[in-house]
């Protein structure tokens, strides 16, 4: 009788140890799987391997036990060889889910990568028929990946051959895509083929990057164009001053050709010396070189350069012009600078002309106050000794004309005098301070309402505002002197009130007087227009003109609004600042 360890024993254990090992491992590929049917497989595997080592360990016992003593050296040769066959197949399997296993987590790693890419990316098949799309292009079309699924890659890239692109992957070619506003935006296409095993090809992958280039030469296109057709004259330099460009309108103010001013400096070139050296003395330069750094310095140092200075063309001639100089940024670095040139030569010529008409205008003042007002005062003089001296010998007629003479005379002094004041708006320049609107309110008060006809009213107390004194007295004594002049009640009321609106104090100014029609509303600002005749209210119709002249002389308005019989209300604004 053999021992127990005999070679029969000794291969039969062996089997059992090999199956254990079988079944560790396929425990081992039960937490690696995925899916329903994997797991199916598995169990009946499972089964299987744990019945057979079930009945392995069976035949273990029978040949230890030596009933099965005349083939038990071949039985155990048998069992240690389906022992090492499952193992080895288990094991095959136990890899093979394992590296399925790696090669799903790359596989999801590439789609990651894949969906995070800026480019746009689209995987066909051998038809070029799309099987996978990125984020990108998915969101450049607004289009889901699910509707480009089978679609063919042409229905994507537009304008495109697609066998020069897989044939010549290498390179990049120009296509197209309509995004999903409806335009045709460029880019830059390139793919390659995805090969088999065997060498055919299973695929191809297609990558697509916006066309910045295309963009760029679109931009410079178009603000070319804008510079080309530019009135003013637009000159680019380097941050030296070295010229680097200039438009054409450029060309035509200083009679230079874009190649012949290249690489000279501005602004000695186009400048006028002596504005150049008033411009240092202004800005208190120290050190200055005429030289562009006269502009950029201060650019740099954060003041803007705007004004008006001379200009000198290429024949020593000069003209006015408008001077803005900025600086050109990449990425918060300045790389250059630009001046713009507008000829304000016809602004120059007219603002000389109006100065002319002002000079002119004053003269005539002068004229209209010594030359007529002196006749008038004659005629009036003589008016009144004619009155006095001959009274009782005239009938009442008689006195009732020459009243109405001396009436005449005194309404003509005051047309002449609104003249003159209408003229001074905004001609005469006077100082501006911060006025209380308080005391100028109770002086015109005191000067033009009287106190026993009427009620006035101040809702609360007037701002300071920074006007010319007498400026701000005539505004409200010429609404208030308005609204006492026509009040038809036998107790009038004043309301004066102000608020603050847009960077703005509004004003108002109600009495509670026989109203104005709404077709007259403009009318009444226009000088020598009443709304009454001249013999029943005596007035010059220059007072409202006069308001409305002064508050647009600060960048206000002046307008009303009324019901008959219930009174009127005028609104005027004055800048708070």
């Amino acid at each position: 009788m053999e021992t127990y360890f005999s070679y029969s024993n000794i291969l039969a254990v062996s089997s059992f140890v090999l199956l254990t090992i079988s079944i560790f491992l396929m425990l081992r590929i039960y937490k690696s799987m995925n899916g329903k049917l994997y797991g199916l497989i598995w169990w009946l595997s499972f089964i299987l391997l744990a019945g057979f080592s079930i009945s392995d360990l069976y035949m273990v016992y029978f040949l230890v036990s030596d009933k099965l003593a005349e083939h038990k050296v071949a039985m155990g040769i048998a069992m240690c060889c389906s022992g090492l066959f499952t193992l080895v197949v288990v094991y095959a399997g136990y890899r093979t889910t394992i590296d399925l296993k790696v090669s799903n987590i790359s596989k999801h790693y590439l789609n990651q990568i894949m969906q995070s890419m800026s480019s746009y990316l689209v995987v066909t098949d051998s038809n070029y028929k799309i099987k996978k799309a990125n984020k990108a292009i998915c969101q450049q079309l607004g289009i889901g990946q699910k509707k480009l699924i089978d679609k063919h890659i042409k229905s994507v890239f537009l304008r495109s051959d697609l066998t020069k692109v897989v044939e010549n992957y290498s390179e990049q070619w120009e296509t197209f895509i309509e995004d999903k506003s409806g335009e045709l935006k460029s880019v830059l296409l390139s793919g390659e083929p995805i090969y088999k095993a065997n060498g055919a090809v299973h695929g191809y992958v297609f990558q697509a990057f916006d066309n910045h280039q295309k963009e760029i030469q679109y931009l410079n296109s178009f603000f070319r164009s804008i510079l080309n057709n530019s009135e003013f004259a637009i000159v680019a330099t380097d941050t030296l001053g070295i010229i680097t460009g200039m438009n054409p309108a450029a060309e035509k103010y200083f009679e230079y050709s874009e190649k012949d001013i290249l690489g000279q400096v501005s602004p000695s070139i186009f400048h006028c010396k002596n504005c150049l050296e008033g411009f240092v003395e202004e800005k208190g330069i120290e050190s200055p070189e005429l030289g562009f750094s006269l502009f950029t310095d201060l650019i740099d140092e954060g003041e803007p350069v705007s004004r008006e200075m001379q200009m000198v063309r290429r024949d020593g001639s000069s003209f006015y012009g408008w001077v803005t100089v900025n600086a050109i940024k990449n990425e918060g670095e300045t790389i250059g600078y630009f001046e713009i040139i507008a000829d304000i030569s016809e602004k120059k010529n007219a603002e000389e002309e109006l100065r002319k008409a002002n000079a002119d205008l004053k003269d005539f003042a002068h004229i209209v106050s010594h030359d007529l007002k002196a006749p008038l005062r004659a005629i009036g003089t003589l008016a009144s000794w004619l009155h006095t001296d001959y009274a009782s010998s005239l009938d009442e007629e008689g006195c009732e004309q020459l009243n109405l003479l001396r009436g005449r005379v005194t309404r003509m002094e005051g047309l002449i005098n609104g003249i003159l004041e209408y003229s001074r708006v905004g001609r005469v320049t006077q100082e501006q301070n911060t006025e209380d609107m308080n005391v100028i309110i109770e002086d015109v008060y005191d000067a033009v309402v009287p106190r026993e006809r009427f009620k006035f009213i101040m809702d609360e107390p007037l701002p300071k505002v920074k006007i010319d004194r007498t400026r701000a007295h005539q505004i409200f004594q010429n609404i208030i002197s308005n609204s006492v002049k026509y009040m038809d009640k036998e107790q009038g009321e004043i309301r004066i009130a102000c608020e603050a609106k847009d960077n703005f104090w509004k004003f108002s100014v109600a009495d509670n007087g026989p109203g104005i029609e709404d077709q007259y509303f403009d009318k009444i600002f226009q000088i020598f227009q009443t709304l009454k005749p001249r013999d029943e209210y005596e007035s010059t119709g220059v007072g409202l003109a006069i308001v409305k002249k002064s508050v647009e002389l600060y960048g206000g308005e002046v307008w009303l609004e009324s019901e008959l019989d219930k009174g009127t209300t005028f609104f005027f604004t004055l800048p708070q600042n």
